[in-house]
């Protein structure tokens, strides 16, 4: 009755939050999607088997136009200690910056997340996670980098020629607001589903850089899961997916991962993983991922296969990321005194 009570919970979140209005702008991403995880959804904080967390992701998209795309963003989350026996509340820190055209147009975020995790059964297989992730985003750009036609003097460029252009500002700040729900069922270690729906931007904050009221960000949505079954005493398979939904724009990658267990060092896991993704009419993705220790490190590249090859000449984005989990080893202690055996 738990999960079916936590599944409707999940299914009324989502149609809540899939009548956001429309939209003009749309938010950073990565192909890696799993291996930024309070980008992907505010109530993955905390969910994680550790004390902490720590995940860095880096993008370079389209080098082959004059100005390619870079993203990169930094995050740490734990659970917090209470008193609680079934439920533990997650908190978290996210900054992410984006520099895009040749504006370099800029958006840095510095976003808290928060999360409650709840565990549904008595033998630890199934969790429920609620999060919230509020935020402040700056966007920016510079005029200095850009060209108009008032500074072409008939035979070439003059930068010393007014541009004829006047902006009321090239800066704006603003609150911005996220939540998500995520549903962790784990058998095992190998055997585990983690499904989930997010909402950012609830707020619809403002945009516009000439005062203009009426144009703001729209809510994005966003769909996910990720399943792992054994098929062998060394391997495993990864599905997933994520759909995300922003105004008019949408974005939907699915993907598969074959996940090999090469032997233990040190008593701590060690993998390799290969996989590929296909983010739909727009570019093929493939993945390398390698587990060693409390490191996680990817590296994907995206093959572009939309009309924008003839700019691209079908080379998208380069993306790496890495996750470090901190876990404090427990020291035994018996409860009972064992004497030496003496031969």
């Amino acid at each position: 009755m738990k999960k079916r009570n936590a599944i409707h919970i999940m299914i009324f979140f989502f149609a809540l939050v899939w009548h956001g209005k429309k939209a003009d702008a749309q938010d950073i991403h990565y192909s890696q999607f799993n291996s930024s995880p309070e980008n992907l959804n505010p109530a993955q904080t905390g969910l994680f088997d550790g004390d902490w967390r720590f995940d860095g992701n880096y993008r370079s998209q389209w080098s082959a136009i004059p100005v390619p795309y870079k993203t990169f963003s930094l995050a740490t989350d734990t659970r917090l200690k209470t008193k609680l026996e079934n439920d533990v509340p997650g908190a978290g820190l996210q900054i992410n910056n984006d520099k895009s055209g040749d504006s370099r147009f800029s958006t840095t975020q510095i976003l808290l997340s928060g999360s409650y995790i709840k565990k549904l059964t008595k033998d630890s297989a199934n969790f429920l996670s609620l999060g919230i992730q509020p935020g402040i985003t700056t966007k920016s750009f510079d005029v200095n980098a850009l060209t108009f036609d008032n500074q072409y003097d008939g035979d070439q460029y003059n930068a010393a020629l007014a541009s004829g252009e006047s902006f009321s500002k090239t800066r704006i700040t603003y609150f911005d607001l996220g939540a998500g729900i995520t549903y962790l069922w784990r058998k095992t270690n190998r055997t585990k589903i983690n499904i989930g729906i997010s909402a950012f931007h609830l707020n619809r904050p403002k945009q516009s850089f000439f005062e203009n009221d009426n144009i703001r960000l729209d809510v994005k949505t966003t769909f996910s899961g990720i399943g792992q079954v054994p098929v062998s005493a060394k391997l495993d398979v990864l599905p997933s997916f994520m759909y995300q939904r922003q105004g008019k724009f949408n974005e939907t990658l699915v993907g598969l991962f074959g996940k090999y267990h090469l032997k233990p060092i040190d008593g701590k896991e060690t993998a390799i993983s290969l996989g590929a993704f296909y983010r739909v009419k727009d570019a093929f993705i493939v993945v390398a991922n390698m587990d060693y220790k409390n490191f996680n490190v990817g590296i994907s590249y995206d093959v572009n296969t939309s009309k924008l090859i003839a700019a691209t000449n079908r080379r998208g984005g380069f993306e790496i990321s890495i996750i470090y989990i901190f876990k404090k080893m427990v020291p035994f202690v018996a409860k009972k005194r064992v004497c030496p055996i003496y031969m």
